[in-house]
């Protein structure tokens, strides 16, 4: 398996996610700004069908991908958002969530519903966990909310984003099996308790990769 994450991770948090797979340390050059610049879930879009990913992905990875089920999509990413965001959507069980207003035509095409948010930075903000939908972002609380969608909101002003006051709670975390996983320790959510509840709740066991303060990876990616 392998697994994708930011190279600039805790090392404690690559050595642990070493256990479970070929960790791969992402990182990207002049495509996208500096703070999300080795976040795979810019130029990654995974859905059950395999992966949409962006023609900017370098060819490195798109090696390493080859014998995977891969779509490359047709628009580019751009320096400066909504264009960093084309590939940045959910894939859930009730619906494909994203502003689908950016979204990559590519990506649109993987689910037949579609759940439209302001936020373009939904696989940022955005994790589904068995019938829950977890995210950091009040919009798309809302919007899940009048949608008969479970949805749990966890406050992101303790998730680490270098060159930002914070991060996003998707951005941390990522599942493979019936593991949940975070980049960094719950303790530092005053969400904390009623968050590991859910989780559990929903077959998952949980696994916090370090000690310190989540950080946002850009998603930790199974494929």
């Amino acid at each position: 398996m392998l697994i994708f994450i930011d190279k600039r991770a805790p090392l404690q948090a690559k050595e642990n996610l070493a256990r479970w797979g070929q960790v791969i340390e992402f990182e990207t050059t002049g495509i996208v700004y500096n703070a999300i610049s080795g976040h795979p879930d810019i130029f990654i879009y995974q859905w059950p069908g395999g992966l949409v990913v962006s023609p900017d992905l370098p060819q490195k990875y798109l090696k390493l991908l080859s014998g995977y089920s891969i779509i490359t999509g047709t628009r580019n990413c751009g320096i400066k958002y909504p264009d960093t965001a084309p590939y940045n959507a959910l894939y859930t069980s009730y619906g494909l969530l994203h502003n689908t207003r950016i979204s990559a035509s590519e990506v649109l095409s993987s689910h037949e519903k579609r759940i439209h948010c302001n936020q373009a930075y939904t696989r940022c903000n955005t994790i589904q966990a068995g019938d829950f939908i977890l995210t950091s972002d009040k919009g798309i609380e809302n919007i899940l909310k009048k949608e008969n969608i479970p949805v749990f909101y966890i406050c992101p002003e303790k998730i680490l984003l270098e060159g930002f006051t914070h991060g996003f709670f998707g951005g941390c975390c990522g599942i493979s099996g019936n593991s949940f996983f975070i980049c960094g320790n719950m303790k530092f959510f005053d969400e904390e308790d009623k968050l590991r509840d859910i989780i559990a709740s929903q077959g998952f066991k949980i696994e916090e990769l370090y000690h310190g303060p989540p950080v946002d990876v850009g998603g930790i990616f199974f494929i």
